[in-house]
């Protein structure tokens, strides 16, 4: 759910790949439109090692009272948050084997 400055917040999911040139898989910058909405996002990724990272360019991340993020794979948890800086990452693999590891 984006806040109310939902301008201000983008995100992407990238594929890690052993060479260092990392793909995005899929990603995403809010509009004014987004203000105080869900947005829900699918995607079918292949096995592999990838990161997600959500910004926020005034550097506030997301307000508390309305705003936050939830990243699932078939209903397993892989991060949710709303408390950030400019940005917060999230490294997992699938299949999802162990926790995720997330850096602020």
């Amino acid at each position: 759910v984006f806040d109310k400055y939902s301008d201000e917040t983008s995100w992407d999911v990238q594929r890690i790949n052993d060479t260092g040139d990392n793909i995005v898989v899929k990603a995403y910058n809010g509009i004014d439109n987004d203000a105080n909405t869900l947005r829900k996002e699918s995607m079918c990724l292949e096995e592999g090692q990838y990161e997600f990272t959500i910004y926020d360019s005034f550097g506030d991340g997301l307000l508390i009272d309305v705003g936050h993020y939830i990243v699932t794979s078939y209903g397993e948890l892989i991060v949710e948050g709303a408390e950030f800086d400019n940005s917060e990452a999230t490294s997992f693999s699938l299949p999802l084997t162990t926790a995720p590891s997330a850096t602020p």
